[in-house]
């Protein structure tokens, strides 16, 4: 059964059909000399509007039916007695993102206007959408997604980033900024009479400095979508932002070389540190099994030698080297890593992700892998999400074409995110550089 919101917003639509069918057949029975046959046809056009309308409105009470059928049927909690009063029924979990899907949705189809997006909001049936928003924040440059709808994109939005995936440390950033102590060096104990002096105990701290940088993307929507409101198509705008701000996310968690505006990726956090001579490793030259296992082998050593446990490691490695590893076969022709083909490697968990290029170094023909325990990887996130509309603006498409968004028909949707990416221990990330793998 279709969703009932959908329902009664069809049976809207057919209403305001019949309306206006009903007003043209008035006006042409008060002109004198109304042809029959234009009169005929506009009963026709009034009684099919009629029709549609009956349709979606026995459509709407069927499902209201279902509805409160459903409620009645409740069962009481068990040792209930048949007096006690009945429980209701469980709720429906919401769909996550989906108010965020038809904000997006209504504030495009309102070129960005919060004033207008309200009124279409309220024709539209969702007079809660943007209740209690503030009215110049969209003067402002932009509309500041409410708490809880931003706290629930930015959830759909971790598990679609690879890095956010891994389960990282997520820590607030209330003033943009946190600076937090690295442990460099473990404390010191040992065993003693009972007169002797204890060994000093402390740390040896580095510092890591997280500060808020503006991460923002357009996202183009099509204008035919924002004039069909429902469920599906708040779902596929939602779905269309999320993937867009993880892949971005991801380029630069991943590979950022870090500056003042944008975050240092994990491949480069241990470079100018002591930790790159232990943990930035190069292939061995040979690509063949023996020496394949080895260089993994070494990565995971790489991570034991610093007291970091390997074994809750995640990989993160390109499309190409991963469909290697899948192939890969022993001189027996059984699969090497079979687990590979689970999202295994080593009993570790695989991610594989575009934005681990396989057109690196002097040839363009090498990638790499990182090898990286999510425990000692912390995000800070400040403030929530920043979304702008219009119809007007210009954008670069992948190809980096200029791209009219009045003349394609479209609407941009700029969305901004604030955050930042360090490290607890830098040698909790291990790097395998120059590979050359391939079918």
């Amino acid at each position: 059964m279709a969703d009932i919101n959908d329902l009664r917003r069809a049976r809207k639509a057919a209403a305001e059909d019949m309306q206006a069918r009903a007003d043209a057949l008035t006006t042409l029975e008060d002109q004198d000399g109304a042809e029959d046959t234009a009169l005929a046809a506009a009963q026709t056009a009034f009684d099919t509007a009629r029709a549609a309308f009956d349709k979606a409105d026995r459509q709407v009470k069927r499902a209201e039916a279902v509805e409160a059928s459903r409620a009645a049927a409740a069962l009481p909690e068990p040792g209930a007695g048949p007096d006690a009063p009945q429980a209701s029924p469980p709720a429906q979990p919401r769909e996550k993102g989906l108010k965020f899907g038809a904000m997006l949705r209504t504030l495009a189809a309102a070129g960005g206007n919060l004033h207008t997006a309200r009124i279409i909001a309220e024709e539209s049936g969702q007079s809660g959408l943007f209740a209690a928003q503030n009215m110049s924040s969209g003067e402002a440059g932009g509309f500041l997604v409410p708490e809880d709808v931003s706290s629930e994109v930015i959830e759909l939005l971790r598990p679609a980033s690879v890095v956010t995936a891994m389960g990282p440390r997520i820590v607030p950033m209330p003033n943009g900024n946190m600076t937090q102590n690295r442990r460099a060096a473990g404390a010191s104990f040992g065993y003693g009479d009972e007169g002797s002096d204890a060994p000093v105990t402390g740390y040896s701290y580095g510092q890591m400095k997280l500060s808020a940088k503006k991460m923002h993307g357009i996202v183009p929507i099509s204008n035919d979508l924002m004039r069909a409101a429902s469920t599906s198509v708040d779902r596929m705008v939602r779905d269309d932002a999320i993937a867009d701000a993880a892949q971005i996310q991801d380029r630069y968690f991943l590979r950022g070389a870090g500056t003042e505006f944008a975050p240092k990726g994990l491949r480069y956090q241990l470079v100018g540190t002591p930790a790159a001579a232990s943990n930035i490793l190069a292939m061995t030259a040979g690509g063949d099994l023996q020496t394949i296992t080895s260089d993994l082998g070494r990565m995971e050593l790489a991570l034991a030698n610093a007291n970091v446990s390997y074994t809750g490691a995640h990989w993160i490695m390109s499309p190409r080297s991963a469909m290697f590893l899948t192939n890969l076969r022993d001189g027996n022709g059984n699969l090497a890593f079979p687990e590979m083909q689970a999202g295994q490697l080593r009993r570790k968990p695989v991610h594989v992700t575009t934005e681990i290029p396989s057109n690196l170094g002097g040839a363009g023909d090498a990638s790499e892998i990182l090898l990286v325990h999510p425990q000692h990887v912390v995000v800070g996130e400040h403030m929530g999400i920043t979304i702008a509309m219009s119809d007007q603006a210009a954008y670069r498409d992948s190809s980096g074409q200029l791209q009219s968004a009045f003349s394609r028909d479209e609407t941009l949707m700029r969305m901004i995110l604030q955050h930042d990416l360090g490290l607890r221990h830098l040698p909790a990330v291990a790097v395998l550089t120059d590979v050359t793998w391939a079918d």
